[in-house]
C-alpha cells in the first residue's frame, strides 16, 4: 500500500464526528506499511458515585454514564447515539471470532450484558472483511464501532497516562485501512476523571 494513503491530513473527515469528540491531536504510531497518526481527542468523565455491587470487569473505572455507573465505553457510545449515530461495543474477549453486541453495562456482571445484534449488513459485512483481513479474528478491534451515512469509526477508550494501543490494537487498524478504512475514521479517546474538588471552586470559590 503507497505510504502516501497511510500519511494524508488526518482532519480531513472527522468534521462529521460528535462535537463532544472531535480530534484535537494526533497519537504517532508505526505499522509494517510506515508510521501513521491517528486522531486523538481528549474527554472528561465523572467518577460513579454509586458503585457498591456492581461488577468492575477486571478492575475497570466506573464512571457516571446515563445516571449510573458504567465505562467509558458506554460514555464514548452515547456521545455517538446523542449526535446521531449508531454504534455498539464490541467485546472480543473470550469471542475473538463472533464478539459481544453491547450498548450499556449491567452491573451484574459479564454474563448478564445484552447482546444486541447489528442489523446493517454493510456493517456487518465491513466488521467481517476486516476480520478476515486481521487471521479470521477480532481480537484488537477497537472498543466502539459507529456508523453514519455510509461511514464506519472505530473509537477505542484510553485513561490518560494508564493506557496505551496494543499491537493488537494496531494490527486492527492496518488489516481495516487494507479492506479501504481511513485512517481518519479511527479515534483515540484518551479520557481522564473530572476533578470535582477543582469544579467546585470553580463554580462557588476556593
Amino acid at each position: 500500500m503507497p505510504i502516501g494513503r497511510w500519511q494524508r491530513c488526518v482532519f480531513a473527515s472527522c468534521t462529521v464526528l460528535p462535537t463532544a469528540l472531535t480530534p484535537s491531536n494526533t497519537l504517532s504510531v508505526t505499522l509494517p506499511e510506515g508510521p501513521i497518526a491517528l486522531p486523538l481527542c481528549r474527554a472528561q468523565f465523572t467518577r460513579a458515585a454509586v458503585t457498591d455491587g456492581v461488577h468492575t470487569f477486571g478492575g475497570k473505572t466506573l464512571l457516571e454514564v446515563d445516571g449510573r455507573a458504567q465505562f467509558a465505553e458506554v460514555a464514548i457510545l452515547l456521545l455517538f447515539e446523542e449526535a446521531g449515530w449508531q454504534g455498539r461495543w464490541l467485546e472480543t474477549y473470550p469471542y475473538r471470532k463472533n464478539p459481544r453486541h453491547w450498548r450499556a453495562w449491567n452491573g451484574a456482571g459479564p454474563n448478564e450484558q445484552t447482546h444486541v445484534p447489528i442489523e446493517e449488513d454493510w456493517v456487518r459485512e465491513r466488521l467481517f472483511a476486516i476480520a478476515a483481513a486481521n487471521g479470521g479474528y477480532f481480537s484488537g478491534c477497537w472498543d466502539v464501532v459507529a456508523w453514519k451515512d455510509g461511514r464506519l469509526v472505530f473509537a477505542d477508550a484510553k485513561e490518560a497516562k494508564k493506557d496505551r494501543l496494543r499491537p493488537s490494537q494496531l494490527r486492527w487498524v492496518a488489516a481495516a485501512v487494507e479492506c479501504g478504512s481511513a485512517v481518519e475514521d479511527f479515534l483515540v479517546v484518551e479520557w481522564s476523571l473530572i476533578d470535582r474538588r477543582r469544579q467546585w471552586n470553580a463554580n462557588f470559590g476556593s
